[in-house]
């Protein structure tokens, strides 16, 4: 049983500093809008940062978690330039004339 917490112990450590470098490998400019989207988000659950591959490029999209039915995920480039947003009201899938249904989701970045 001691070997078996010696080792869940180990696998979570390797785990959380996994992600740390993953966000520190990140542009500076992404890993300053992950740090402001992590004290400003408007759920207090389920929030993530998302890492796709679209229209040729790496693109991040921020969810604001389900704690609102007509939220609105935010879009952005390596260069932090907004694209678009996701969801909201409308329902909106549309960045840049494309359907965001294209995208390739690389891998997850951050989530609470």
């Amino acid at each position: 049983m001691k070997n078996l917490i010696i080792l869940i112990s180990i696998f979570l450590i390797v785990i959380t500093g996994c992600k740390k470098d993953l966000i520190k490998s990140l542009p500076e400019c992404v890993q300053d809008e992950i740090s402001d989207f992590k004290k400003n988000k408007l759920c207090s659950s389920d929030s993530k940062v998302l890492e796709y591959y679209f229209q040729n490029q790496k693109v991040y999209v921020f969810e604001e978690g389900s704690c609102g039915a007509d939220l609105s995920f935010t879009v952005i480039d390596e260069d932090c330039n907004i694209l678009g947003y996701l969801g909201g009201f409308s329902g909106n899938d549309i960045i840049n004339g494309e359907s965001f249904d294209s995208a390739k989701l690389e891998q997850t970045i951050w989530k609470d």
